[in-house]
């Protein structure tokens, strides 16, 4: 058995590898030249941070992406995502930065929130923004006014507040080490989680993938091992198993029931969640130096790769993937 099978149906967080068939494969197209520390990929482009700075690059040739744009903050950038033609960045002391990147030559900066603590990446839902403090837990902002957005309410979690993803509604955030809870933004009154699991190890970073009929998958890592939870019920999430790469996996990326696994000196594992229960290892991909970070826009993977502590030495690699139908 590949999988450590402990029970319900599917988040995926990163973790001996059986012998199994190899479906996807995988091939350098290009590069990007660092440092680079977090990648995103997004509708043709590229999102880059490294240190204060995020920088957006076209892919209309992967193998030789070039620089549109690019903003810098007061702080370093410790997370951010993004949302159509916003970027939510959590740039530490700085707090909240909102970045309009309509002209991607020019990101402009339209608003921004000051945090108790660092801020460290947020997830929108309409005008209600979920966003991680390390020491406050989730916060929750309004910004209906998007030059002015204001506090909306905040949940203390009990360890320290890692991640936090947006699927509809519903709002997906971790804390190290204790647990997984789920928040409905679309509700009024006080902000309180409609569901928790406790788990030891939680990860760090996680990720979100929905069907038709809404989220089914949360993924994670960060905690050495790739772990699945099943969130089809949001008021009584579940772990479905942990997955063992050979590695340490630092980083998941989620497109369909396909999981890329940034495994550290291991390069990228590819392991497939369509029976949550029994992930199967069904590619790989060892990279010049240790995978840090990943992340999977259309049939490209881009992986920051690099050794800890050097991101100045680090660069985005970029590959091409053809596997089964997702």
């Amino acid at each position: 058995m590949i999988a450590r099978l402990l029970g319900g149906a599917a988040i995926a967080v990163a973790g001996a590898l059986g012998a199994t068939a190899q479906t996807v494969t995988l091939e350098a197209v290009g590069s990007i030249d660092g440092p680079a520390n977090l990648v995103r990929a997004h509708e043709g482009h590229a999102y880059v941070a490294a240190g204060r700075t995020l920088t957006i690059y076209s892919l209309a040739n992967p193998a030789a992406a070039r620089r549109e744009g690019a903003y810098t903050f007061p702080e370093e950038i410790w997370g951010f995502r993004v949302d159509g033609r916003r970027v939510y960045v959590g740039a530490n002391f700085f707090g909240l930065g909102i970045l309009d990147v309509s002209e991607v030559a020019e990101p402009k900066l339209i608003g921004s929130f000051k945090t108790p603590s660092q801020t460290k990446i947020g997830a929108a839902f309409g005008s209600r923004l979920a966003i991680i403090d390390h020491m406050e837990g989730v916060v929750l902002v309004d910004t209906s006014d998007v030059s002015a957005p204001i506090a909306a309410g905040s949940f203390f979690l009990d360890g320290y507040a890692r991640d936090v993803v947006v699927s509809g509604s519903l709002a997906y955030a971790v804390d190290s080490p204790s647990g997984l809870y789920v928040f409905d933004l679309s509700l009024s009154g006080p902000l309180e989680p409609i569901g928790v699991l406790h788990i030891p190890n939680a990860p760090h970073s996680i990720e979100v993938t929905a069907t038709a009929s809404g989220p089914t998958l949360v993924s994670g890592a960060g905690g050495g091992d790739l772990q699945i939870y099943d969130v089809t019920d949001p008021k009584a999430p579940t772990r479905a198993s942990t997955f063992a790469t050979p590695g340490r996996a630092y980083r998941v990326s989620l497109l369909g029931s396909l999981a890329f696994v940034a495994d550290g000196a291991e390069g990228i594992q590819v392991v497939d969640l369509k029976r949550p229960t029994e992930p199967k290892l069904v590619g790989n991909y060892r990279t010049r130096a240790p995978a840090r970070d990943v992340s999977v826009g259309g049939d490209l993977v881009f992986i920051v790769v690099g050794e800890r502590g050097a991101e100045s030495d680090r660069e985005v690699q970029i590959l091409r993937f053809e596997g089964p139908s997702l």
